[in-house]
């Protein structure tokens, strides 16, 4: 019987990521912060029960409300989330799955025109995710303030 568990692990073996119910839809992302922590589009699985073990890994506050986890030894870019909730996007290029797919680029309005996918996949702009996105943020915030957990 196969399992659908899949694990993955930084360049030098540091950082080590179990999926326990992996999705194989990735989302791109073409925002101008992830375009400069990579050098082109950073692509992760949607994986809120990921598993992320290793004495390598090291957080960056990235912005006012997210950070992102890399492997101190060798680089490689593990995971983006937001500092209050919790969503988890794991680094899709770091596991060894061929059947994974691009569903959804989002912060299409920022993606440079020298690169293009060739995927079939839902488009979403800065505004639309900006909507998507302030209503949760805004929540967790006032209540982490007043010290509900949200």
């Amino acid at each position: 019987m196969k399992t659908s568990n899949i694990s993955g692990s930084c360049l030098c073996g540091g950082v080590t990521v179990s999926l326990p119910s992996p999705a194989r839809d990735v989302g791109v992302c073409h925002c101008g912060t992830c375009r400069s922590w990579g050098s082109g589009p950073w692509m992760a699985l949607q994986a809120p029960g990921a598993v992320i073990d290793g004495g390598c890994l090291k957080v960056y506050k990235s912005s006012s409300f997210a950070e992102r986890g890399f492997c101190a030894r060798c680089g490689t870019h593990i995971f983006h989330r937001p500092r209050l909730g919790s969503e988890l996007a794991v680094s899709a290029g770091i596991f060894k799955a061929t059947d994974f797919y691009v569903a959804r680029e989002i912060f299409i309005d920022a993606k440079p025109p020298f690169y293009r996918f060739k995927a079939d996949s839902m488009k979403t702009t800065r505004a639309r995710m900006i909507l998507e996105w302030f209503p949760k943020l805004a929540f967790r915030a006032v209540h982490s303030i007043s010290g509900r957990k949200v």
